[in-house]
């Protein structure tokens, strides 16, 4: 009985002595294969980072002539922006990557990207979201990534804004200036396309800010023409569709959680500053540094509701200067004194109106957009005086435009 037995045991030993022998002539292998995976995912993972690069500055002097430069990224190679390319000072033999972008036109896209189909077609983007792939490659093995771009943008269509409710306007002596020419920070001519003088909602707003204007005054405001004849005075003060209060409150939404000074006002607490930027050579991370040319800033500022606009939310005198985005929500301004900023301004919510002007020399390179969503008492939304100047500038819009934290990558997967 024993030998059977032994026989028996012998026979299984040796069978699982073969199995194990196997498994452990397979491990080589199952653990280079995960190499070359984990490896590849790697590479695709660099894709993505390297492709985010490329589309964060996109062709930025387009911004202002068609809704996203990214409709020619699309439009070349059908989309493809990356091709076997290796990583900085590797070799081909280390694992090469491939990128390629599509417009969110599919029919499961917004159950990817949280947002409607982009109705622009396959090569035109008019939602400023792209869907991208990163394939990485090593050793015949890929793996690859999809992730959503996406971009906060405003159209900004007049050099002054007004797509708000019940908009009024004041204008005091002949020394204020509000052009739609495109200049440069340095006071020279740009080259980017002239935008509207004064942008407005609708026709009634129209004839109430060209009404809040003299003759004189007419002169002193300038950009495109929307009719025959110089761009002048009535002639560039125009409807504008193309920017709307739901879009700058998606914008403001996407901004205010990434900005860089974030304040918030009460009645009895309000902001009131002079000397803004004078601590930015020492001292970039101080709270009254507001940004500077090679560093913008985003300063969202929360206001107090003020039905009555009987105080500021945020005052600026003396000798301040800033850079970036500035973002006051449910609040009035003012900005007198010596006064210079690029970039964005955007007044925007409910009872909140602009005073700008005054004795100093204040200059906006940029544009302003004041969105009133509540009114009373036909109040005035924008108080222009003294010499206070309102310039387009791409140069300096571009600047802001192209900051990293307007840009996000989310939904990310592997395919």
């Amino acid at each position: 009985m024993v030998l059977p037995v032994a026989l028996f045991a012998l026979i299984m030993l040796s069978g699982l002595l073969l199995v194990f022998l196997s498994t452990a002539g397979m491990e080589p292998t199952v653990a280079a294969n995960l190499h070359d995976a984990t490896r590849a995912r790697y590479l695709a993972e660099g894709g993505v980072e390297w492709a985010f690069d490329q589309l964060v500055p996109a062709n930025p002097t387009c911004w202002n002539t068609v809704p996203n430069c990214w409709s020619t990224v699309l439009a070349a190679n059908n989309g493809a922006i990356a091709t076997n390319m290796v990583l900085p000072g590797l070799p081909a033999s280390a694992g090469t990557f491939s990128v390629s972008v599509r417009n969110d036109t599919l029919a499961a896209d917004p159950q990817v990207t949280g947002q409607t189909m982009d109705p622009g077609g396959p090569t035109t983007d008019t939602n400023n979201v792209l869907v991208l792939t990163s394939t990485g490659a090593y050793n015949g093995v890929t793996r690859q990534i999809q992730v959503v771009v996406s971009r906060s943008a405003l159209n900004l269509p007049a050099g002054l804004d007004l797509p708000g409710v019940g908009t009024n306007t004041a204008f005091s002596g002949n020394s204020f200036t509000i052009s739609g020419q495109d200049t440069n920070v340095d006071d020279t001519a740009g080259t980017c396309p002239a935008l509207w003088g004064i942008g407005v909602a609708d026709a009634a707003t129209e004839s109430r800010v060209e009404s809040s204007l003299s003759q004189q005054q007419k002169d002193n405001v300038s950009g495109k023409p929307q009719a025959t004849g110089p761009g002048v005075g009535d002639n560039t003060i125009v409807p504008e569709p193309t920017l709307t209060p739901p879009q700058i409150a998606k914008f403001v939404e996407a901004a205010r959680p990434y900005a860089d000074i974030s304040l918030e006002v009460t009645a009895e607490n309000r902001l009131s500053y002079s000397g803004l930027g004078d601590t930015c050579a020492t001292n970039w991370n101080a709270p009254t540094c507001w940004g500077t040319r090679s560093n913008p800033k985003i300063v969202y500022v929360k206001g107090s509701l003020d039905p009555g606009q009987a105080f500021y939310a945020l005052s600026a005198s003396g000798t301040s200067s800033g850079a970036g985005i500035l973002i006051v929500e449910d609040g009035d301004v003012s900005l007198t004194g010596n006064f210079r900023w690029e970039g964005l301004i955007l007044i925007t919510g409910q009872y909140v109106g602009l005073r700008y002007g005054g004795g100093g020399n204040q200059t906006v390179y940029g544009s302003i957009v004041v969105n009133e969503t509540a009114d009373l008492n036909a109040q005035v939304e924008v108080d222009a005086t003294g010499n206070a100047k309102l310039l387009y500038s791409c140069q300096a819009l571009d600047n802001v435009r192209n900051m990293r934290r307007l840009y996000r990558l989310r939904s990310w997967r592997e395919l």
